[in-house]
């Protein structure tokens, strides 16, 4: 069977992470997750030490908004001084959708922070593919934490969000947050990594990029140092983007 929305690029240019004015949170009334920060891969490691948490302040999401897929397949909930634009178009694997009876509908939708920067992005009924062509960059975690979208399963692992910094040929990092599985980031070295998970019926792609790339420009999420990037992590934003993947769950 075919697959729709074989997507090989970001899905969209995001916020530049050095000096952007995150949205300001609520008063916060719970923890954004329980993450846990990973050690650089830079510095020297106690293997006897417990890992620090995240810094990321707390967030209320008490009168948050949600949304739902055509189909009821999908669900997050979002801010309410967020954006959401979305879409569902009808799909048939022999290319002859009928609107009024469509085998399935296909849903995206793109969350838009207060300042105007589109920050994440959802695609239902998504595929993956390519390869490195022999071209691979440092990979570092930087923070995971589980993924509450029972029951989203992965082919390589659990699924977890994660935030991760991918190296580029000009020696900067391009930061990405996303639902992945554990086991596409447990390797030292990539080219790209995919914030992909699977449903009942098809992958199901959340997070600021879909797929994130040393290749190609990408300035909005592409930063000088680790630290740059551990300082958004210490961000209102940051936090509220954490809040919402935790909250994304699938039937």
């Amino acid at each position: 069977m075919s697959r729709p929305l074989a997507i090989t690029a970001a899905v969209a240019a995001l916020l530049a992470l050095t000096g952007c004015a995150g949205a300001a949170a609520p008063a916060p009334s719970e923890p954004a997750a329980s993450f846990t920060a990973a050690p650089s891969a830079s510095a020297p490691t106690d293997p006897s030490a417990e890992p620090s948490a995240s810094a990321a302040p707390l967030v209320m999401t008490d009168d948050w908004l949600e949304h739902a897929s055509s189909d009821g397949s999908v669900s997050f909930r979002y801010p309410p001084t967020w954006t959401l634009e979305a879409d569902s178009e009808p799909f048939s694997p022999g290319g002859s959708a009928d609107p009024q009876s469509p085998e399935r509908w296909v849903d995206s939708a793109t969350l838009t922070a207060p300042n105007g920067q589109q920050l994440l992005a959802m695609h239902d009924f998504v595929d993956i593919g390519g390869s490195c062509g022999g071209f691979t960059f440092p990979l570092e975690v930087l923070a995971t934490g589980l993924a509450r979208a029972e029951p989203l399963t992965t082919d390589d692992g659990d699924p977890v969000i994660a935030t991760v910094a991918l190296g580029t040929d000009d020696d900067r990092w391009r930061v990405g947050v996303g639902i992945t599985s554990s086991g596409s980031i447990e390797r030292a070295e990539a080219c790209h990594v995919y914030f992909v998970g699977s449903s009942s019926d098809g992958g199901v792609s959340f997070g600021t990029h879909f797929q994130l790339s040393s290749a190609g420009d990408d300035p909005l999420w592409t930063v000088d140092s680790l630290n740059d990037a551990r300082a958004y992590m210490e961000t209102d934003e940051y936090a509220i983007i954490i809040e919402i993947l935790r909250s994304f769950e699938t039937s």
